[in-house]
């Protein structure tokens, strides 16, 4: 039997320190432990890749709490990876991922060894080419920060962000990138709603426009109104 490690932060930790890609197993409803079984199994479990199973499930809905941010956060430690991997429901699917649990590939559990032995193989040069293409990105968002033009800046960095990977270094960086943007214009949004500068947070609003900062925008515009309106002039008798 393959060594099969649980879907954890310290299994994520143990495969990137190693630089290990991980093989993730969906079971279908049946659930068997002998769907991939035998030596060539086993030993790429032990020396080539991290297989972590993931149980059966039905459930696809989506939390009513969850957070919505255009950041993007590990699926293989979500509530649901199933969900979040768009697992059809029923099939037994297997996927080969980076040691963040990015997916590069995706077969079924009929896979031969050899096979996924060569997925696992080609992850390193999959990660280097993400990671190049992600660089470029976060390079276009460097120099708009540097001309001061957050809007595009954030364009670039979320633009990264729809990869939907994960722990790349490029992509880390632009995590970090977005939250200083980020930070800084809501300590604009302040100063402006202090002024009651309602057509400064509408240009404003178009650097964060489809990200989670979109509706605090929208709110500090209605107080930048009542601001402005409070400290009309007023006339003396």
């Amino acid at each position: 039997m393959p060594s099969w490690a649980k879907a954890s932060s310290d299994s994520i930790e143990s495969a990137s320190a190693e630089k290990r890609p991980i093989v993730l197993y969906f079971a279908d409803e049946a659930d068997s432990d002998f769907e991939m079984y035998g030596e060539d199994f086993a030993e790429l479990s032990k020396m080539d890749a991290m297989f972590i199973k993931i149980a059966y499930t039905a459930d696809r809905e989506v939390s009513p709490w969850a957070e919505e941010s255009v950041v993007p956060t590990s699926k293989l430690l979500s509530d649901n990876p199933s969900r979040e991997y768009n697992i059809r429901v029923g099939d037994a699917t297997v996927l080969v991922c980076d040691w963040f649990g990015n997916e590069y590939f995706r077969t079924d559990n009929r896979v031969k060894a050899d096979k996924l032995k060569a997925m696992v193989e080609r992850v390193a040069d999959q990660v280097e080419d993400a990671n190049k293409k992600l660089q470029k990105n976060l390079d276009k968002a460097n120099g708009y920060v540097e001309k001061e033009d957050q809007k595009n800046a954030v364009k670039y960095l979320v633009k990264n962000f729809d990869e939907g990977v994960v722990g790349l270094e490029a992509q880390e960086a632009s995590i970090r990138l977005y939250h200083e943007i980020m930070d800084n214009v809501r300590s604009q949004k302040d100063e402006l709603v202090e002024k009651g500068d309602v057509d400064g947070l509408k240009e404003l609003a178009k650097v964060v426009k489809k990200t989670e900062l979109e509706k605090e925008i929208d709110e500090a515009m209605d107080a930048a109104k009542e601001v402005a309106a409070n400290s009309g002039p007023t006339t003396q008798k």
